[in-house]
């Protein structure tokens, strides 16, 4: 392999140092504006209107946070899941009762309690998904493990929506045959269709 010829996987992990560099530069203020932008934004789609069952995340430094939006989907009587990562990079929704009782994980990561309800992929009505960045023909770029990729096989298509900020949307990401396809893209300050969509 020749250093003008980097492997797909090669130009993922480049790309992936620069969004990350590019998420840990945003200030907490920045992060809490945009956030509330991106509320907004979600709450205004017909797939949320709909939606009984929504899968969304617990952000980590820097990313796409939704903790304001989850907090509204609960008020608003839908019902919350988030994802919990199982053993072989899987991955199952449990139920969020409310914002309140976690347990904390690896990294200060928050978790859901033991004994949390489970609903199947197939079920919910909406899935917002976290990346790194994803673009305008529904490509997403996560952090590398395929935890997301093998849930989505299970989702249908249409309600596949990304949720990040707007400087992750680039033009053009390589991609493999594994890699799921994303239906629309919400950021802080606009709502797209994907080309695939």
């Amino acid at each position: 392999m020749t250093e003008s010829n980097p492997s797909i996987s090669e130009r993922k992990k480049g790309l992936r140092q620069k969004m990350l560099a590019m998420r840990r530069a945003l200030s907490a203020n920045e992060t809490e504006s945009r956030s509330s932008s991106l509320k907004e934004n979600i709450l205004s789609l017909p797939e949320y209107k709909n939606a009984k069952k929504i899968m969304a995340f617990l952000a980590m430094k820097g990313e796409s946070n939704l903790d304001g939006f989850i907090r509204q989907a609960l008020l608003d009587g839908k019902e919350v899941y988030i994802p919990v990562c199982l053993p072989e990079r899987q991955m199952e929704a449990g139920r969020l009762i409310d914002m309140e009782h976690f347990e904390k994980g690896p990294l200060g990561l928050r978790n859901l309690p033991a004994g949390y309800e489970v609903t199947s992929p197939e079920s919910l009505d909406l899935v917002l998904i976290p990346g790194l960045a994803v673009s305008q023909e529904g490509i997403r770029l996560g952090m590398g493990a395929g935890y997301y990729d093998r849930y989505l096989a299970r989702v249908p298509f249409e309600k596949r929506v990304a949720a990040l900020w707007d400087f992750q949307v680039i033009p053009d990401i390589p991609s493999e045959p594994f890699d799921q396809k994303i239906a629309k893209i919400v950021t802080d300050k606009s709502v797209i269709v994907t080309k695939r969509g």
